[in-house]
């Protein structure tokens, strides 16, 4: 059988296309204290189709990503005062270790050398 053409066939008749919604970010949107199911209760109120383990994935994926920019690079911190205390420990230790190659009285005729030549 053949149908005939619309009359106008400019027009649609299907209903203008809804606004696609970002689930995940709908729900990053939503207070993380509301209960899954509450969350699924509400995007159904709001024509959204979600299941459980969609909230759980989107909160989880959330929760990786700040522990990733909160974390920062792995080591010490940029300016930490621990690096003062680092550089101080090992200069002794090859103090001791030029004493003991050395021994005490040449280090100390070195360190009279080193005050006479600075002054002190």
């Amino acid at each position: 059988m053949i149908r005939p053409m619309p009359k106008n066939p400019t027009k649609t008749t299907a209903a203008p296309a809804a606004k696609k919604v970002n689930k995940s970010a709908w729900i990053r949107a939503l207070p993380a204290t509301m209960s899954a199911k509450d969350v699924v209760a509400k995007g159904k109120a709001e024509g959204i189709k979600l299941s459980l383990a969609q909230i759980y994935t989107a909160r989880s994926t959330a929760k990786k990503a700040t522990r990733i920019v909160a974390k920062g690079k792995p080591g010490r911190p940029k300016g930490s005062k621990n690096t003062i205390k680092a550089t101080v420990s090992s200069d002794l230790v090859h103090l001791k270790r030029a004493v003991f190659e050395h021994g005490f009285s040449k280090v100390e005729a070195f360190l009279a050398d080193l005050k006479k030549s600075v002054g002190l």
